[in-house]
């Protein structure tokens, strides 16, 4: 996952778009689709799962997971650790 690479890279809980966009060779548009449909924003009707906030700091678009994300990350991380990937 391009966003847990990039936080431990960084040893921060948030991610530019520009360096997502860059580490995935996708656009801008097409990341914050995706990010849409990952955060809590109703969509005909359905909440998302709210993994992740978008935020805007200082004119950058930033990805910050949620608690909800971190832990996912977290038990993620954990059955990576235990199947040896």
């Amino acid at each position: 996952m391009a966003l847990d690479e990039e936080l431990r890279a960084h040893g921060d809980d948030r991610v530019s778009v520009a360096r997502l966009c860059k580490m995935l060779d996708a656009s801008a548009s097409a990341l914050m689709r995706e990010a849409t449909l990952l955060g809590d924003a109703e969509i005909a009707g359905q909440r998302g799962p709210g993994l992740l906030r978008m935020e805007q700091e200082n004119g950058r678009w930033m990805v910050r997971l949620t608690d909800a994300g971190l832990a996912l990350l977290v038990r993620q991380r954990a059955c990576g650790e235990s199947t040896g990937d």
